[in-house]
């Protein structure tokens, strides 16, 4: 009977790049949410400081608006 282990060899090389680029990439991660998360906000807010008639322009009541602002960030 046939005794086969599957080993992984991982150098050290491998190693030291897993070692540094895991931190980096989550570091970008929340980076790229931090600004989504501004750019939301600032949309947010220029939505808020909108007059009605303004909206109502746009053929759209400020409930429709945020419906619709909800849905695209989500």
């Amino acid at each position: 009977m046939a005794f086969h282990t599957d080993t992984i060899l991982i150098s050290n090389h491998d190693i030291l790049t897993r070692f540094v680029m895991t931190p980096l990439r989550a570091l970008g991660r929340f980076i790229i949410k931090v600004s989504e998360a501004t750019a939301q906000a600032r949309l947010l807010h220029e939505l808020n400081n909108m007059s009605d008639a303004q909206l109502e322009a746009w053929g759209m009541t400020r409930a429709e608006a945020t419906a619709k602002f909800l849905s695209i960030r989500s």
